[in-house]
């Protein structure tokens, strides 16, 4: 006579079931990561073309502003600056310190979106030098501090326009 384990066939009819279900989804788990697989690659493959067809932005790109360059005024609005020429530098940590023809200055600049540039207080001397070189002096720090747009041109030099006017500046040393 047979004997008969009720708990065990249960286990093992129960193990056995789990097994089948098992492979069942991995089964479908495949197929369906398969079609997955498929499905991406044309999404992939329709976005490639989009891109290709897409037209590339023309507007003006976003230049870096140099920083640690020491920039020597050249001219104001189209006339020649003679004697000592104003200058600045503005350092990586955003301040700029420089000479405006009589007084040395300091202040934050910021290099912001659209190549504008955002001033901070100026802290400067005050000397005075003589009408034609204290409005020099002034018309420089006005425009700087007036959220002027900045442009480097192609020959290297910097041009800054602002409420005061458009300053050129060449490169230092």
């Amino acid at each position: 006579m047979a004997r008969s384990y009720p708990f065990h066939d249960r286990l093992t009819g129960g193990v056995f079931r789990s097994l089948k279900i098992a492979g069942v989804c991995a089964f479908a788990a495949v197929l369906s990561l398969s079609s997955m697989e498929r499905a991406a690659a044309q999404i992939g493959a329709k976005v490639r073309k989009q891109e290709e067809k897409a037209p590339t932005p023309s507007g003006p790109v976003e230049q870096q502003f140099p920083f640690g360059a020491t920039w020597i005024l050249a001219d104001l609005g189209g006339k020649s600056i003679g004697g000592d020429a104003p200058s600045f530098n503005l350092d990586d940590k955003l301040r700029a310190v420089g000479f405006g023809g009589c007084n040395t200055f300091s202040m934050s600049l910021y290099p912001i979106k659209e190549q504008k540039l955002a001033a901070g207080s100026i802290a400067m001397t005050r000397k005075t030098c003589g009408k034609e070189i204290d409005d020099t002096e002034h018309t420089m720090l006005v425009t700087l501090h007036s959220l002027p747009k900045w442009h480097l041109e192609s020959n290297g030099d910097l041009t800054v326009s602002g409420v005061g006017g458009t300053l050129r500046f060449k490169r230092g040393l």
